[in-house]
C-alpha cells in the first residue's frame, strides 16, 4: 500500500470548537497520510466518542471523536482532554470509520471507570495529558480486535533517526467519517526544539512537510498511539497544541508507566493556598543582574528581570530566607499577603540585609539571611508570623511528619502550596550530595513526586514546620529535582536569628 506522508497538528485551542463547556478545545492531527484498510494492521487503535456539550445538551446526541489504543481486554488509553469530566463515553474498537452510526464494538463507559492523570489540568496543554478507562465487559479479541505492549521504563527515544509511527482518527478536510489513517515521522530532539516553548514531558515529532496546503486542523487524533517502527511497541500518546511545520507532539509513554499500571499510585497535586495558610510566608523578588549565585546564568539579564524566592515571616519587623536569594542584591522586593489582592510589596534595600557570617557559596550550611524592616508589618487575618522551635529541640525521630511550604511548579503553573514529608538525617544525604554537603548542620528530605521545581522555583526559603508542634523547624535551601530537598534546621541558627554578630553584606568564596 503506497504511504502518503502524514501531516500532525495535535490539541488546538479554539473559543467555539465541538468539545465546548469544560474541555474548551478539540483534537486534531493526522491529515495525510495512509488510509487503513484492514484492520488487523492497526487492531490495537480504539475510539473514543465523548458528548460534546455535556453538561448542557440535555439529550447529549452531539458527539466528539478522539483516538486511543488498547492495552489489554479490559484497558484503553487516550488523552486526558478527550474524556475529562465527562459523564460517559464510547469505546469503539475494530473499525476503520470511527464515526459510523452502526458500530459492532460499542460500549459505554460511565466517569466511575475513567481515570485521568492527577496532575492534568484542561487550562495547561500537553502536561499529564492521559487518562486510563476501564471496560467492566471485556473485548473479545479477534483478527481485528487486539492489544499492543507498552516500551519498557528504561527504553530512550534517543536516536533521531529512530522513525515512529503515529495512528489517528482525524478527519481530513473537516468532512466526515473519521477514517483510520496512519503516518511514519522522526521525532526531535530536545536540542532542535530548545528554542520552543512546550510542556517538559512532550517530544516533538515531523514528517518532514510543510504545512502549507491549507489543511492544518482537523479533530480526531488525539490520543492515539505512537509505535516504534523498531519494535513495535507503544513509544507515545499524541497530545501537544497547534504545531506548524509538518509537526507534532506526543508524550512519551515511559513518564507515564505507573499511572497505567495503577491510576491511584500517582499523588495528587496538593491544592493552593489560601491567604490565611499561607499568613507567615513571603516572597522575595531579586534582580538577577545582581545575584551572586546566578551572575554566571543571568550574565545578560538587565535589573528589571527578577528571580523569585520565598521567605518567612519571624514577627513585624524580622524575615527569614536564604543568602543567595538576596546576595549581591542593591535591593530586593518584599511581597507579604502575597495570595490576596491586598498584598503589600516592601523595597528592602543592602543595608537592611544580614547574612550569615559561615555562609559559603560553595557550601550549603549557614545559606541564611535576615531581613530587618524599617517600618513594622501590620499583622491580619492574612499576614502573620511563626513561632521558632526552641534550642534544644533535635530532629531525631525519622517517624516525625513535617510540612513544607512554598511556590512550586505543579500542573505547569507556578503556586504556593504545601506538603507532609518525613526528614532524613545527613548521613543519609551526604552520598547522593557530595562534598558540599555538610551532614553536621544539614539534614533533607525527599519531594513527594509531583513537585516540579527548576532554578527559579520550588519551595526554596520557604518553612518547613513540624506537626507535632507547629513551630518553624527548618528552611529549604536547595532541591535536586525529583530527588533530595536541603534544609537548614533552624534551632542551631536560634542565637544568630535574635542577634546577628555579622552586619555586613558579605559572604565567604571557599
Amino acid at each position: 500500500m503506497k504511504l502518503l506522508h502524514g501531516l500532525f497538528s495535535v490539541l488546538f485551542i479554539i473559543e467555539f470548537s465541538e468539545l465546548q463547556g469544560k474541555h474548551g478545545f478539540f483534537s486534531q492531527a493526522l491529515l495525510k497520510g495512509e488510509v487503513i484498510e484492514n484492520m488487523s494492521q492497526a487492531k490495537f487503535v480504539a475510539g473514543i466518542h465523548v458528548p460534546a456539550n455535556h453538561p448542557n445538551d440535555a439529550n447529549r446526541i452531539k458527539m466528539s471523536t478522539c483516538t486511543a489504543f488498547i492495552l489489554s481486554k479490559t484497558e484503553i488509553i487516550t488523552n486526558a482532554h478527550c474524556v475529562y469530566d465527562a459523564p460517559y463515553v464510547y469505546v469503539v474498537a475494530g473499525t476503520k470509520v470511527v464515526s459510523d452510526a452502526n458500530q459492532k464494538i460499542k460500549i459505554i463507559v460511565e466517569k466511575e471507570n475513567i481515570a485521568w492523570h492527577s496532575h492534568y489540568s484542561h487550562l495547561i496543554f500537553g502536561a499529564f495529558d492521559i487518562a486510563k478507562i476501564t471496560l467492566k465487559t471485556p473485548l473479545e479479541f479477534s483478527d481485528t480486535v487486539g492489544s499492543i505492549e507498552l516500551v519498557d521504563k528504561d527504553y530512550k527515544l534517543n536516536d533521531p533517526s529512530e522513525v515512529v509511527t503515529a495512528y489517528g482518527y482525524g478527519v481530513l478536510n473537516n468532512t466526515r467519517p473519521s477514517i483510520l489513517r496512519r503516518c511514519d515521522a522522526n521525532y526531535i530532539s530536545d536540542v532542535e526544539r530548545a528554542n520552543t516553548f512546550k510542556p517538559r514531558q512532550t517530544l516533538d515529532f515531523t514528517t518532514g512537510e510543510a504545512t502549507n496546503d491549507g489543511e492544518i486542523i482537523t479533530p480526531g487524533d488525539s490520543g492515539g498511539p505512537v509505535v516504534s517502527k523498531t519494535n513495535g511497541k507503544i513509544v507515545g500518546i499524541n497530545t501537544g497544541y497547534r504545531t506548524t511545520g509538518g509537526r507534532g507532539s506526543f508524550l512519551p509513554i515511559t513518564l507515564f508507566l505507573d499511572f497505567i499500571h495503577d491510576p491511584k499510585s500517582v499523588k495528587p497535586i496538593p491544592p493552593p493556598l489560601t491567604s490565611n495558610e499561607a499568613k507567615f510566608i513571603a516572597d522575595i523578588m531579586a534582580p538577577a543582574k545582581f545575584l551572586t549565585a546566578y551572575k554566571e546564568d543571568y550574565a545578560d539579564a538587565n535589573e528589571t528581570n527578577q528571580l523569585n524566592f520565598n521567605a518567612i515571616i519571624l514577627s513585624r519587623t524580622e524575615i527569614l530566607t536564604c543568602a543567595h536569594s538576596v546576595l549581591g542584591a542593591p535591593y530586593v522586593y518584599l511581597t507579604v499577603n502575597k495570595l490576596s489582592r491586598n498584598a503589600t510589596k516592601l523595597k528592602v534595600t543592602k543595608d537592611q540585609i544580614e547574612i550569615h557570617e559561615k555562609c559559603a557559596l560553595s557550601r550549603f550550611a549557614f545559606n541564611v539571611a535576615k531581613i530587618t524592616l524599617e517600618e513594622p508589618l501590620e499583622f491580619n487575618d492574612n499576614v502573620g508570623s511563626i513561632d521558632l522551635v526552641d534550642r534544644d529541640y533535635k530532629m531525631n525521630d525519622p517517624s516525625e511528619i513535617v510540612t513544607v511550604y512554598g511556590d512550586m511548579v505543579l500542573d505547569g503553573t507556578v503556586r504556593t502550596r504545601r506538603f507532609d514529608t518525613k526528614y532524613l538525617d545527613g548521613a543519609k544525604c551526604k552520598p547522593k550530595l557530595g562534598a558540599a554537603f555538610d551532614a553536621n548542620h544539614l539534614m533533607c528530605y525527599t519531594s513527594d513526586g509531583s513537585m516540579e521545581t527548576s532554578s527559579t522555583f520550588g519551595p526554596i526559603g520557604g518553612p518547613m514546620i513540624s506537626k507535632k508542634n507547629n513551630k518553624l523547624v527548618g528552611m529549604t535551601i536547595f532541591h535536586l529535582v525529583g530527588e533530595l530537598v536541603v534544609f537548614q534546621p533552624i534551632a542551631p541558627l536560634l542565637d544568630w536569628i535574635r542577634k546577628p554578630k555579622v552586619r555586613r553584606n558579605q559572604i565567604r568564596s571557599i
